[in-house]
């Protein structure tokens, strides 16, 4: 367990949910390669993974946002994952191991994404009244 306590305004959960989100980002890119996959879906899989992993990583080690708004990057990650839903039935991919690990880890990273939102939502709610009092 790490001592350091998370800075005010942050959200543990949330910050572990992007973290997880950004490690299924990695698998997503690499599903191709494992799951013998051919065509388009090899390429959307990498660069769909590729978006996941960098914003979700970018949303759990700076959860305040930096320079960009705390809703983008989890909101593009939301976004790819719900693209890596709809990608092998767009791309008419075969009803298949990738197919299928696709469906699946694109609901896994909405998902965590999801509650990476509400979890900073919740806690930025939560410091603000606790400011305000």
């Amino acid at each position: 367990m790490s001592d350091r306590t998370p800075a005010a305004g942050t959200s543990p959960i949330a910050q572990r949910t992007a973290g997880l989100a950004a490690g299924l980002g990695f698998l997503l890119v690499i599903s191709g390669v494992f799951l013998t996959g051919f065509g388009w879906i090899i390429v959307n899989n990498v660069i769909t993974g590729a978006i996941v992993a960098v914003a979700a990583a970018y949303t759990a080690a700076v959860p305040s946002g930096g320079r960009l708004p705390r809703i983008a990057p989890p909101a593009v990650v939301v976004l790819a994952g719900l693209w890596a839903i709809a990608s092998p039935f767009v791309l008419g991919v075969e009803q298949g191991l990738l197919f299928w690990a696709t469906v699946v880890l694109g609901v896994l990273i909405a998902v965590l994404a999801l509650v990476s939102i509400y979890g900073s939502t919740q806690r930025t709610d939560r410091t603000a009244a606790d400011v305000s009092s």
